[in-house]
């Protein structure tokens, strides 16, 4: 029987907007023909030529544009959806047409990959689902595989962070499947090969396999993606035919520069003095005298007036850049879009379909905005350098997590905190609004009041938690991101919601922190110190509530201990806190034994959290982490310091801290970081697990298990380097520890510049 193949064609391209609001991902340009076209002409190469397509998203484009396929030498069917159905979903619709294998490729992927020898490895393994991977720098935006030596995949991780990177193998949606594989789909729901189908499969110990290709593979999911795929077009570095070079209908003026990599389409025009650099130019266009157009594209009928700067853009059909506009990198104007003389785009914006921007306007933030909004994530929480860009961070955070009940909060930012609370508002919420405390302290409240998240504002940052209190991980902020470009939702102040104070909010935090009332008076005196008025305030309320009469505050001016006091040093944003005595100050590891030794007294159970060290099982068998009482106690000792301070405090009413810390198995840690490149963080952490033959786990990084201790590699999500901790009864063993991974990284990152640098 001929080899048949299903092209899922039905995705909206939303990171592809405006490019995508009037024309569907498969059909959008590459060179001279649509980029759902190069996966028709691969299949064809190797004698696919019954080809079905999955439609959704303006299907009759699809359907005008590949007709039976023809014009391709194949013959084209069309399955299309009525609702979203998945992936796995979508390619059901075709059971009844597919009795024997079968490929199944993205309609926006662009590759030249080798099919007949993937079908090879395919048959050879007898796999019922084989994947075809490639390697990339970058891997967050990917699902990840991990395979064994054989070529089974062992594991999946879907847009992972980069603590979560243990491989450069990514999935690239390319899949040989067999007939049986829909005995596994369901009926209902939007089930999705990557995240449901093979994860399942590989769970029940199903043969689905990785076939690593070679050769040229890009998502063409984005507008730098999009841009890169035509030059490498261009470069030659696809093996599959396309066009190139200038049209012989193309009027060039003779004082026009063309350098690089260009293509010009028929009839189009190029006035003097105008550079073009490594651009594609459709059908049709017309381009002024003395205009810049490098890096970027220009579709059919468009036009770039003179004087003009279009600098790794996209130009979309019938978008019209005016005299001495100024078109910055990763911007687009949609189609019949127009760009006023002498405005400038800054660098990511957007413009939709029809839409102008006005003569000599300066536009920071898009009609349709850059990627995530313009706003720039990092450790503590996403930047908003704009208004604009909060108002839209906000409204995708409600979509994102279909909140109705959001409390916010924050410190030292009041008219961002204001500005928060009235665009969460604005998206149809029910704000509480705390006012000014901790960010710890909204945690606590989130799940005291039962909201469905909190919003903390700090400075120009806002910080998004769910509804236990936990900051948002990074596959959700990747989808906040995402749904902020898809700009779908209703526009602002569509709905009407309401901001209201929250009365009595210390009154609540102090409620779930406190312990039960107690007379007995503290084995040693208190000394408290903190640089901030308000958290040295905040603490000196709270032991008045728990009755400690023999507790001193002060600033870090004076941080001399007198007599037998116990010292406490808050943090100035109150998450964290240091405990000393005259002669000794308890290192971190072993603070945080002590907070889980007292949390384990009062619940009788442990849970497996980032913070918690390995060493902790001798205090009791660690247990899965859930969202029970008991868990969200633990967390919120470990991140709250001022509800550290009342555990301990609450603690020296019935021994002296020496005492609490005899009771503590000794533990030692050792932190290193080792530079790398960003492209090698997925790398090491692969190569660490094929290397060891330790027991280890795969969580936030990778955690070995040694006789005397445990080692955790984890690479940083915002600067180059991959952290290395070492952790001992001892901390000569510690420091071995780390010694032995630093290197073992160090061996790696070698071994792969000198692999790279081999002809």
């Amino acid at each position: 029987m001929a080899l048949q193949a299903i092209i899922m064609a039905g995705g909206e391209g939303v990171r592809l907007r405006p490019l995508t609001l009037s024309t569907p991902k498969p059909l959008v340009p590459l060179l001279d023909k649509p980029v759902m076209g190069y996966a028709v002409d691969l299949l064809k190469r190797h004698g696919v030529t019954r080809i079905g397509a999955t439609l959704w998203y303006l299907p009759r484009k699809i359907r005008d544009a590949f007709g039976r396929g023809e014009k391709y030498g194949v013959q084209m069917r069309y399955f299309e959806e009525t609702a979203p159905l998945g992936t796995a979903g979508s390619v059901k619709l075709a059971l009844p047409h597919l009795k024997d294998t079968f490929f199944v490729l993205s309609g926006d992927g662009l590759t030249d990959c080798d099919l007949t020898r993937a079908l090879a490895f395919h048959r050879e393994k007898g796999a019922i689902a084989t994947l075809v991977l490639k390697r990339v720098n970058v891997p967050l935006p990917y699902g990840v595989v991990m395979t064994d030596k054989e070529g089974r995949i062992t594991r999946f991780i879907e847009k992972p962070s980069w603590s979560r990177v243990f491989s450069d193998l990514v999935n690239t949606g390319i899949y040989i499947l067999e007939p049986d594989i829909f005995r596994y789909i369901p009926d209902e729901g939007m089930p999705d090969f990557g995240k449901d189908i093979f994860p399942s499969m590989v769970g029940n110990g199903l043969p689905v396999f990785g076939f690593e290709m070679d050769g040229y593979w890009c998502d063409v999911g984005d507008m730098n993606a999009y841009l890169s795929a035509q030059l490498a077009l261009l470069r030659g570095e696809v093996d599959l035919p396309h066009g190139e070079g200038v049209h012989e209908t193309a009027l060039i003026d003779p004082k026009a520069r063309i350098e690089g990599h260009c293509m010009v389409g028929p009839g189009t025009a190029v006035g003097p003095g105008t550079l073009l650099r490594d651009a594609v130019i459709g059908a049709h266009c017309v381009i002024g005298a003395g205009a810049v157009v490098e890096n970027a594209c220009l579709w059919t009928g468009s036009a770039v007036q003179d004087k003009s700067r279009v600098i790794g853009s996209v130009i979309c059909e019938g978008a019209v850049v005016r005299q001495g506009a100024d078109i910055g990198e990763g911007c687009a104007l949609g189609k019949g879009a127009v760009a006023g003389p002498y405005c400038l785009l800054k660098p990511g914006v957007r413009i939709c379909p029809h839409a102008k921007a006005a003569p000599g306007a300066v536009v920071s933030a898009g009609i349709v905005s850059g990627t995530g909004g313009n706003a720039q994530w990092t450790a503590r929480g996403a930047d908003c350098d704009t208004p604009e860009n909060a108002c839209a961070l906000c409204a995708a955070y409600v979509q994102q997590t279909k909140a109705r009940q959001i409390l916010t909060a924050g410190s030292g930012s009041a008219a961002m905190l204001s500005l928060a609370s009235g665009a969460l508002a604005a998206s149809g919420c029910r704000v509480l609004t705390a006012g000014e405390m901790t960010a710890p302290m909204l945690s606590v409240l989130v799940r005291a009041l039962k909201t469905d998240g909190g919003v903390y504002a700090e400075g120009q940052s806002l910080r998004f938690m769910d509804r236990t209190g936990a900051f948002l991980t990074a596959s959700q902020i990747t989808a906040m991101d995402a749904a902020m470009l898809r700009k779908d939702g209703p526009p602002a102040f569509a709905h009407s919601g309401t901001v209201i104070r929250l009365a009595g909010a210390e009154d609540i935090y102090m409620a779930n922190i406190l312990p039960a009332a107690s007379t007995r008076p503290l084995w040693s005196p208190m000394a408290v110190f903190c640089d901030s008025p308000y958290i040295l305030d905040l603490a000196k309320r709270a032991l008045e509530r728990m009755d400690v009469r023999s507790a001193r505050f002060d600033g870090l001016a004076h941080t001399e201990l007198q007599g037998d006091e116990t010292g406490f040093l808050l943090s100035e944003a109150g998450d964290a806190a240091a405990i000393f005595l005259r002669d000794q100050a308890l290192p971190a590891e072993q603070k945080n034994m002590l907070l889980l030794y007292l949390c384990h007294q009062k619940t009788g159970k442990l849970y497996d959290l980032p913070d918690v060290p390995r060493l902790a099982g001798q205090l009791a068998p660690l247990l899965p982490q859930d969202e029970s009482d008991a868990c969200l106690f633990q967390r919120t000792l470990l991140s709250d310091g001022l509800a550290a301070l009342v555990a301990i405090c609450d603690a020296l009413r019935q021994g002296p801290l020496r005492t609490w810390l005899e009771k503590l198995p000794e533990t030692h840690v050792l932190t290193m970081d080792v530079a790398c490149r960003t492209q090698e963080k997925g790398r090491i952490l692969h190569a660490l697990c094929d290397r060891t033959t330790l027991p280890h786990t795969l969580g936030e990084g990778m955690r070995v298990r040694h006789e005397k201790g445990y080692a955790t590699i984890v690479p940083d999500g915002y600067r180059n380097v991959v952290r290395v901790t070492g952790e001992a009864a001892n901390a000569e063993f510690a420091r071995e520890l780390c010694d032995f991974y630093t290197d073992e990284i160090k061996k790696i990152t070698r071994e792969q510049k000198e692999h790279a640098t081999l002809p």
